[in-house]
Order: structure tokens, then C-alpha cells, then sequence
């Protein structure tokens, strides 16, 4: 009974947060978005089905999430061009706000694009104006400032590419045959409770 009661608080937690942004503007199905979790942008957030968005993680930019994107506790998305600092004759407290109507910002557009079935490790940082291709991996600690491709696995303070998730685009095409042909439910109750059936594709991957 306590784990369904548990279960009800966090789903109700999620669409909270969901609410209270106002900036979040498309939400999938099966979201989770952890405790103390923030979201604010200039324009809007957009977040894809099978999200999970761990504790403490800020979102300060404008963003399209994709789907099944894995965020690990406190990652921040955050604004590249918040600040006009270059502009003459303004101390930056007082430098041209992404987020101002008067002057508008050059910048107020830019985002961060996160493509499908993507993993941010734990305390990183992506940068707006950068693209995470799908299925890509983001190491702890990363500070992501240009764009991630498809698969990639970085690390590092600026981050670069380590390895690759998979062998080979044969690997890549099977694994995405079998996240397409699946189905893939989580549950607030525990992983025990989550429906995970990759489609017919997936016993082709065992080596």
C-alpha cells in the first residue's frame, strides 16, 4: 500500500512541475520528473514520451527533449547567450537578458536539442545551441559545448568523443528496430513493475 501511495506523490509531483513552469509546452506520456527539479526558458521546453528527469536537474534554456532520454540527477541545460556581456557601456549584472522583451535578444531562440534514447550522466552540463544525436551517451561531470553524434559516448571539460555505444551501424539499425517494434512503460512503484519487451529485433543483438 505505502509504494502505491509513493507512487501517486511522485506522479503528482511530475504534473506540479509540469504546471508550474509554464514554459514546458508539449509533454509525452510516462514522464518522471524528480524532487527539486527546475524549468524555466526564454521561449519553450518540449518533452518526448519515457522521460526520466532525476533530482535537482535545471533546465534554463529553451529545449526539445526526445524519447526515452535518461537525465541523471543534477544535470543543468543552460543558456550559452544568457548574458550580452560584449555589449558597451553595461556592467554584465546589467548586460541585455536572454529572457527580456525590450531590447530583444539575438539569442532568444536557441536551444538544446536532445534526440531520442539518450543518457546525461551525473552533473552535466550542455550548453544551448548544441545538439545530443540519438542515442548518444554524456559522461558525469561533462561540460557539453558543441554538438554530440548519433551514438557517441563523451566525456570530459569540453567534452569529446571517448567510444561509441555500439560496433557498427549493423548494431545500431537492429537496436533501433527493436526500440521501434517495442513497448517500454515505466512505473512510479519500481523497476519491477516496468513493461520492457524490445521488439522481435532484439535477440539478434545477443553476440
Amino acid at each position: 500500500m505505502l509504494n502505491i501511495l509513493l507512487a501517486i506523490a511522485r506522479r503528482l509531483q511530475t504534473r506540479l512541475k509540469v504546471i508550474k513552469s509554464k514554459k514546458i509546452c508539449r509533454v509525452g506520456k510516462d514522464l518522471h520528473i524528480g524532487a527539486r527539479s527546475h524549468f524555466w526558458a526564454p521561449e519553450s521546453i518540449s518533452i518526448g514520451n519515457g522521460v526520466y528527469i532525476g533530482k535537482d536537474v535545471l533546465v534554463e534554456c529553451n529545449a526539445e527533449i526526445g524519447d526515452y532520454v535518461l537525465i541523471a540527477n543534477r544535470v543543468a541545460l543552460v543558456g550559452r547567450h544568457d548574458h550580452d556581456f560584449r555589449k558597451i557601456g553595461f556592467p554584465v549584472r546589467f548586460s541585455p537578458w536572454v529572457g527580456a522583451f525590450s531590447p530583444p535578444s539575438l539569442f532568444r531562440e536557441e536551444k538544446v536539442i536532445i534526440e531520442s534514447d539518450v543518457w546525461l550522466g551525473y552533473g552535466a552540463i550542455v550548453l544551448s545551441g548544441v545538439r545530443i544525436g540519438r542515442g548518444a551517451i554524456v559522461a558525469a561531470g561533462a561540460v557539453v559545448t558543441r554538438d554530440v553524434g548519433a551514438y557517441e559516448i563523451v566525456a570530459g571539460n569540453p567534452a569529446r568523443k571517448i567510444s561509441m555505444r555500439f560496433k557498427d551501424v549493423e548494431t545500431i539499425q537492429k537496436h533501433e528496430a527493436a526500440i521501434n517494434s517495442g513497448n517500454f512503460v515505466s512505473s512510479e512503484r519500481g523497476y519491477e513493475y516496468w513493461l520492457v519487451k524490445p521488439g522481435a529485433e532484439c535477440g539478434v543483438l545477443n553476440d
